[in-house]
C-alpha cells in the first residue's frame, strides 16, 4: 500500500472515530456541561498517549526548533474545540456543521502557502465536490447569525491551521508525542472552565465520558498519522467521511430518519473520493 493510500485510510478511520465520539457526546448530554466533556476527552487521550509512550520508552522531549510549531498545534487545536462548541451552542446544529466543513479548504490553503505543497486542479475540484456533498447531507437552514457564524468559520480556520502544523512536524516529532502535548495543553486550558460548572456524573454518564475520550484518542491518533504519512492536501477530502457515517449512526442509535438528501450527498462524496483516488496529479479534469 502506498503512503498516499495509507494516509487516506488513516483519515477515514479518524473521521469515523470522531463520529462515534459525537454519539457518546450526545448520549452523555443533558446534565454534563460541555467543558466537562472536553476535560474527560483530553484526560483519556493523555492517559492513552502517556501509556503508549511509556511502553515504547519514547521521550516526550521536543527539540527547541520544533517547539513553536508544537505550541501552535496545541493552541490552535484547543481554540478549534472551543469555537466548535460555541458555534454548536449558538447556531442550529446543521448550520454549525456546514461552517466547520470549511476546514479542508483551510488545510489546503495553509499547506500550499506555508508548507510548500502543490495545488492541482484535481485536488481543488474534489475538495469542492466533497464540500457540496457535505452541504447536501447537512442541509443547513441558511439562517446564519453574524457573530456565531464568524465563530463557526473560525473553528474551521483554527482546525485547518492546527492540522497543517501537524504536517509541518512530520518526520521530526512522533505523532504520539504531539497527541500527548496537545492533550496536556487542553486539560490545563479547560480545567478553570470545568471548575466553574462541575457536575458529578452517574455511572452511566461516566461510561459515556470515558468513551468520549477513547474514541477521541483513536481519532487523534489516526488523524495525526494521516497528516504525517502524506501531504495534507491529499487526505483532507476524506475528513468528509464523518458526514456520511453520522446520519447512519443517528438512524441506528437514535432512530433519526434517513432522508433523500443524505443519499444524494453520500453519493457525491463517494464520487469525489473515487475521482481523487483515480486521477493522477498531472491529469486534467
Amino acid at each position: 500500500m502506498t503512503q498516499d493510500k495509507k494516509g487516506i485510510l488513516y483519515m477515514i478511520i479518524a473521521s469515523t472515530a470522531f463520529s462515534l465520539m459525537a454519539v457518546m457526546v450526545k448520549l452523555s448530554g443533558g446534565r454534563i456541561p460541555l467543558f466537562e466533556q472536553v476535560f474527560f476527552r483530553n484526560l483519556v487521550m493523555l492517559i492513552f498517549a502517556g501509556a503508549s509512550l511509556g511502553i515504547s520508552k519514547t521521550s516526550i522531549r521536543v527539540e527547541k526548533a520544533d517547539r513553536m510549531s508544537l505550541f501552535l498545534r496545541c493552541l490552535l487545536g484547543f481554540l478549534g474545540v472551543v469555537t466548535v462548541f460555541y458555534a454548536n451552542n449558538h447556531l442550529p446544529l446543521a448550520d454549525a456543521q456546514i461552517l466547520q466543513k470549511l476546514n479542508p479548504f483551510f488545510v489546503i490553503l495553509t499547506a500550499v502557502l506555508f508548507l510548500g505543497e502543490r495545488m492541482t486542479s484535481r485536488r481543488l475540484v474534489t475538495i469542492m465536490a466533497g464540500f457540496i456533498g457535505a452541504a447536501v447531507i447537512i442541509n443547513p437552514t441558511g439562517n446564519f447569525n453574524l457573530f456565531p457564524s464568524l465563530v463557526g468559520v473560525s473553528s474551521a480556520l483554527f482546525g485547518g491551521l492546527a492540522y497543517a502544523m501537524i504536517r509541518n512536524l512530520a518526520g521530526r516529532v512522533q505523532g504520539m508525542v504531539i497527541i500527548f502535548w496537545f492533550s496536556l495543553f487542553s486539560i490545563l486550558a479547560s480545567a478553570p472552565l470545568l471548575m466553574l460548572d462541575l457536575v458529578s456524573p452517574t455511572v452511566t454518564e461516566l461510561f459515556y465520558l470515558v468513551m468520549i475520550g477513547v474514541f477521541a484518542a483513536f481519532g487523534q491518533y489516526f488523524i495525526t498519522k494521516s497528516y504525517i504519512t502524506t501531504e495534507a492536501s491529499k487526505v483532507t477530502l476524506y475528513d468528509y467521511t464523518g458526514v456520511v457515517v453520522s446520519p447512519i449512526l443517528g438512524f441506528l442509535i437514535f432512530n433519526e430518519q434517513l432522508k433523500l438528501n443524505t443519499l444524494i450527498g453520500t453519493l457525491i462524496i463517494i464520487a469525489s473520493g473515487y475521482l481523487a483516488a483515480r486521477l493522477k496529479d498531472n491529469q486534467k479534469l
